[in-house]
């Protein structure tokens, strides 16, 4: 929505952020916006300017806002220009003076500068009707038809002494016979709205201003137009009698209606946003807090949904919502009983794939962890979707009130800690909140700090683990481990920052770094005459999901010098399968010449069907099942299956924790290609590492000492 050209805005607050977002908000749509930072100053610029409208904050130093408004009114100026009043205050006294003083409307703080657009617009039309109506008494039913405003004037005796036709077209009883008096009207007006137009058009003792009143005239048809009526009371001969025009407003209220839908209602599912859940919280522990109960609140996540967007498209992934919130509050229904207020109150989609469930009255974290349990057990019966039976599961964080916090905002972030907390634990599964929580959130905003710093500096470095061949004993290879050495905390471990790192997004500039330096290093090992070497380097999801990242690997390449065949990148199965998409990609990446690896395999999806179909060269057996070597059957057996499937796919096959003589002489036994471990070395720094290289070029693999001390 535009402004009408050339609409002058003046924006008279003592507050220079309230100032700069109203004009940031107020100008892409037109208007031109002028600032006073006090109510002398703007009322200057009223008499030098002359603007089409004025917002004005309440509290300033100097002259407050109902003073300035007052003297506004006086002035020949700004005796007709729209005032919208910014207050704080929200009692109805503060609200009855800003309309007492002149204000034309009011608006709380803190504003929604989004829709502030939308208030102004209503506001320079109603000036502009009014304009219309004092310039030519000629053209007043004209003007009238064209802002749907009509008039009439109630005599001492609730008769009407002017009814015209065009007020029988404001209120829609154009096919009805005028009402001759005040009961006449208040029968054609809805029953909850009858009382409060009888009061207002009783006449009072003396001549005053009326307030204005909205209420709604039943239609012919069963329908409603909602009217507001605007009135003033004078001293006639024959005593005092009511003026009045009446406006039809049915499409402004409609329009805020639809505004306040989009502004606080999600447009998937119609539940609550998280705005609108913000508040409402807000009132049950105001509720909560006089009657001394409990409250507890539910983040909920769908877990891996972003795959049925991505698998399914976005038609099913909204109907999937709507139907997680139909059972939601079916869920909610059947547990609480009466909770005092609708089920479709107290469940919000806060997020993607969020939601979020108020349960007043349940005051302990077993009473939430019980209805957490509903959750999950009716997320077990499967969503039918068009065609589609799909199963999804749930993680939740649990907050309780008043133990885990007293302020909406607070509590709301505690149950996505904790939230958070179940996902970190695997999913399907609720997590309570608790204080420790908080400090691990602390600690990893520390880490995230401390890592963003470490970027580019001395602090991170590589360590290459050798990869040995199972038949001959030769240095085939490394992988590229990242290490991190504080300066004050020392070294930390990557199980402490990676996550971190993925979840910040950090890994993105991580990644490239230790994809740019294992480059480096493996090109440099090369010119030096260490050939023959492949370095692998772990590839994560977010990496993956980069549509650029072949153009991102082709210019390192390039950069480094490093032929691509001597370049390895692993991922994990979860991270190839979550995405169908991530097959095209993969090709990209295997038509620059680089092999591909499935790391830690056989502890995600291990999909026959699925591993057929992905471009890799190599599978690396997770170091879980080459520690249970000798120690269980049962993981002998899985080596030995995993080894002769890939090979039977044409698959080189990769053993890490490699750790005693016997994982080597079981591995050797089933022809495993290649093996990893602390057996041969640890993770070495670059320059111990060439040096390890130059003493193994051709050591004995049976027995192969350990040069680990």
């Amino acid at each position: 929505m535009s402004a009408p050209d050339n609409i002058l805005v003046l924006v008279i607050d003592d507050d220079p952020m309230v100032r700069f977002l109203t004009d940031e908000a107020l100008t892409p749509h037109g208007f031109r916006v002028v600032e006073a930072e006090t109510g002398d100053a703007g009322l200057r610029l009223i008499e030098e300017l002359r603007p089409d409208i004025v917002l004005l904050d309440v509290m300033m130093p100097g002259i407050d806002g109902f003073t300035t408004c007052s003297r506004l009114r006086a002035l020949p100026q700004g005796r007709h220009t729209p005032v919208l009043m910014m207050t704080g205050l929200e009692d109805a006294e503060s609200i009855r003076h800003a309309y007492q003083v002149g204000a034309t409307d009011f608006i709380t703080k803190p504003i929604n500068f989004g829709l502030l657009e939308f208030r102004l617009d209503y506001m320079l039309r109603a000036k502009i009707t009014a304009d219309e109506l004092r310039q030519s008494e000629d053209l007043l039913a004209s003007a009238q038809r064209l802002a749907r405003l009509g008039h009439f004037v109630l005599e001492e005796n609730c008769r009407f002494s002017v009814w015209n036709n065009q007020t029988q077209t404001v209120l829609g009883l154009e096919n009805e016979a005028p009402p001759e008096t005040l009961d006449g009207l208040v029968q054609r007006v809805h029953p909850d709205d009858q009382a409060r137009l009888a009061k207002a058009l009783t006449p009072p003792a003396v001549a005053t201003e009326m307030p204005p009143v909205e209420y709604r005239v039943i239609q012919a048809d069963g329908s409603s137009r909602t009217i507001l009526q605007q009135g003033r009371a004078d001293v006639a001969e024959n005593g005092i009698h009511i003026t009045g025009t009446v406006q039809d407003i049915t499409a402004q209220r409609r329009a805020e209606r639809t505004i306040h839908q989009l502004a606080y209602y999600d447009q998937i599912t119609g539940l609550p946003n998280r705005i609108q859940i913000e508040q409402r919280l807000a009132d049950l522990l105001r509720d909560a807090e006089s009657s001394a109960q409990g409250l507890s609140v539910l983040a909920i996540d769908l877990d891996h949904f972003q795959r049925v967007n991505d698998n399914l498209g976005h038609d099913i992934g909204n109907e999937l919502l709507k139907a997680v919130s139909r059972r939601l509050i079916q869920c909610l229904r059947q547990g609480l009983g009466n909770p005092g207020a609708r089920p479709a109150e107290l469940v919000a989609r806060s997020g993607g794939d969020e939601f979020c469930i108020l349960l007043p009255g349940l005051d302990s974290h077993e009473q939430a962890r019980g209805m957490a349990e509903r959750i999950h057990q009716i997320f077990r019966r499967p969503f039918t979707v068009g065609n589609e039976e799909l199963v999804l599961t749930t993680s939740i964080g649990v907050t309780v009130f008043p133990q885990d916090g007293r302020e909406s905002e607070i509590l709301l972030r505690h149950a996505e800690m904790a939230l958070a907390n179940a996902k970190r634990r695997g999913r399907d599964c609720t997590e309570s909140f608790h204080s420790g929580l908080n400090e691990r959130s602390q600690g990893r905003m520390t880490v995230e700090t401390n890592l963003r710093q470490a970027l580019g500096t001395s602090q991170l470095a590589l360590h290459y683990q050798p990869k040995i061949d199972c038949t001959t004993g030769a240095v085939t290879g490394m992988e590229a481990l990242i290490r991190w050495r504080h300066p004050t905390i020392g070294p930390i471990s990557p199980a402490e920052f990676i996550p971190v790192a993925e979840e910040s997004g950090l890994i993105l500039p991580l990644g490239e770094w230790i994809l740019a330096e294992a480059c480096r290093q493996t090109a440099a090992w090369a010119r030096a005459g260490l050939t023959g070497l492949t370095c692998a380097v772990n590839l994560s999801a977010l990496q993956l999901r980069q549509n650029d990242f072949p153009v991102l690997l082709r210019r390192v390449l390039n950069e480094s010098g490093l032929a691509p065949s001597a370049l390895q990148l692993e991922l994990t199965e979860s991270v190839v399968m979550d995405n169908s998409d991530h097959i095209g990609i993969l090709d990209e990446l295997k038509m620059l010449g680089v092999s591909l690896a499935i790391d830690d395999f056989g502890t995600g999806y291990s999909s026959l069907s699925y591993l057929t179909r992905l471009p890799v060269d190599v599978l690396k057996i997770d170091q879980s099942f080459v520690r249970g070597l000798g120690t269980n059957e049962q993981g002998s057996a899985i080596v030995a299956a995993v080894i002769a499937m890939g090979h039977s796919l044409g698959l080189k096959i990769v053993a890490e924790g490699v750790e005693t003589a016997h994982h080597l002489a079981v591995l050797k036994q089933h022809h495993c290609d290649e093996l990893q471990g602390w057996l041969f070395s640890k993770a070495l720094p670059a320059a111990e590492f060439e040096t390890w290289v130059l003493q193994h070029c051709s050591p004995p693999v049976d027995g192969a000492p350990s040069t680990h001390e």
